[in-house]
């Protein structure tokens, strides 16, 4: 009788945190008024990155304005492509001056397959401010415990979250945009609002 009560009791405990859990979320977006996950993360972002050229950069040495994150591989069927269409079609929407302001980085998760000569056709030859990027092991599995970002590449098989990530200026998690199909208006109020903010 004990152990019935127990397990109705977890059982009770878990459903009630995957109802509980997405409308905290929800209402953290609606109270905040932003469209994505609004994070009140102070941990800094930053890590080093290669160019397809193999030249080492600094995350925070960007000081022109926000970044959107991206973590996948350019062999996905799924997510990948839709996520770079959708920030491709934000692109469209802001002006030169805003343009010059943003960064769009995609960071492989399969530098293997991933070779520099395809990122570039890829992302790189979109725009100066679209760059993709490989990180060490350690920096890679660093910033996925940052982002609590769930991706990985083994026995050929790709698996990753698909969240897109907006980073401040200042390297601070503002949004994270977890649903598949986004809206690119919602998005740009989202980032004009991160860009006039202080």
């Amino acid at each position: 009788m004990y152990r019935l009560s127990s397990t109705a009791l977890a059982t009770c405990l878990i459903v009630a945190t995957l109802l509980i859990f997405p409308g905290i979320a929800y209402l953290n977006q609606a109270m905040s008024g932003s469209y994505g996950i609004a994070t009140h993360q102070e941990t800094s972002i930053d890590f080093t990155w290669q160019d397809i050229h193999g030249r080492n950069h600094q995350f925070s040495d960007w000081r022109q304005g926000p970044s959107y994150l991206f973590l996948g591989f350019l062999n996905c069927s799924q997510i990948c492509p839709i996520r770079t269409h959708q920030v491709q079609t934000l692109w469209q929407q802001l002006n030169e001056q805003e343009q010059s302001q943003l960064r769009f980085m995609f960071i492989t998760i399969d530098p293997q397959n991933d070779l520099p000569a395809l990122r570039e056709q890829m992302i790189d030859s979109q725009s100066a401010q679209f760059v993709s990027a490989e990180l060490p092991r350690g920096q890679l599995a660093k910033l996925q415990r940052q982002l609590a970002e769930k991706s990985s590449f083994n026995d050929d098989l790709g698996e990753h979250s698909g969240h897109l990530y907006l980073i401040s200026k200042e390297g601070k998690l503002s949004q994270t945009y977890t649903q598949r199909q986004l809206d690119s208006n919602k998005l740009l109020t989202d980032l004009k609002t991160l860009m006039h903010s202080k």
